[in-house]
């Protein structure tokens, strides 16, 4: 009984001294142009901010049109002075609705994915 109680508490003691490790994973914060939003020109960049670092070679975005066909340049990037930022360049477009696709990794290697849509009128 000594003998289960003494594992007991060493199981305890050696979780309780494991370094703390970050589990949170990386989920939009702020995105221009906001999702659901109307502009009245195309935006220059879109740029969707998250609540931890990316690891940049593993992390896209990319904006597609209303039939689907992709209108970014390249895959997007993570934002060499702020790594919380995703960022990709988009043309001039005409008037309509657009797709924002996102696929990123945390630090902790944690992926998340999501899309939403703006409108340019």
């Amino acid at each position: 009984m000594r003998t289960r109680l003494n594992r007991i508490i060493l199981i305890f003691a050696t979780l309780s001294a494991w370094p703390n490790a970050s589990w949170a994973h990386a989920f939009p914060v702020a995105s221009e142009p906001g999702a659901g939003g109307t502009v009245r020109r195309t935006p220059f960049d879109i740029r969707i901010q998250f609540n931890a670092e990316l690891e940049p070679i593993f992390s896209h975005l990319r904006v597609d049109d209303s039939r689907g066909r992709t209108i970014s340049e390249g895959e997007g990037h993570v934002d060499s002075s702020d790594a919380t930022f995703l960022v990709t360049h988009v043309p001039a477009v005409p008037a309509g609705v657009y797709q924002v696709y996102w696929n990123v990794i945390s630090h902790d290697g944690h992926r998340t994915q999501g899309d939403y849509t703006f409108s340019v009128h």
